[in-house]
């Protein structure tokens, strides 16, 4: 996976290359979703929990839509199960001062948080 502009990571999945991006449309969805702190991605990032497999599937799906909206479910399902560190990678992508926000565990926040 490389990072092209802010927000935007590629990976494949079953030979076919798709682009990510989780631009500022993307995060405002979540922060709508799931608050402004985006804690259920922060909490994982911190390993204190299980996987919110939901909230790592929702990611995956919005940063799909903008450049592959006509893909199916199986799509974000199978990058996911490929990398389950891909939604912090997005992320940190989104944000290059949060690293793996929802992946490994090894996140960082924000100065100030």
């Amino acid at each position: 996976m490389t990072a092209q502009i802010t927000g935007e990571i590629t990976a494949s999945f079953e030979g076919r290359e798709y682009r990510l991006m989780l631009g500022l449309r993307g995060i405002a969805r979540l922060q709508e979703e799931y608050g402004k702190e985006l804690t259920p991605l922060m909490e994982m990032s911190e390993g204190n929990s299980i996987p919110d497999m939901n909230v790592l599937l929702r990611v995956v799906d919005i940063a799909l839509m903008r450049h592959h909206d006509d893909v199916g479910e199986d799509v974000a399902e199978g990058l996911l199960m490929q990398d389950m560190d891909l939604p912090g990678k997005l992320l940190a992508a989104a944000f290059p001062t949060v690293e793996d926000a929802g992946g490994n565990g090894k996140g960082k926040r924000r100065a100030g948080r």
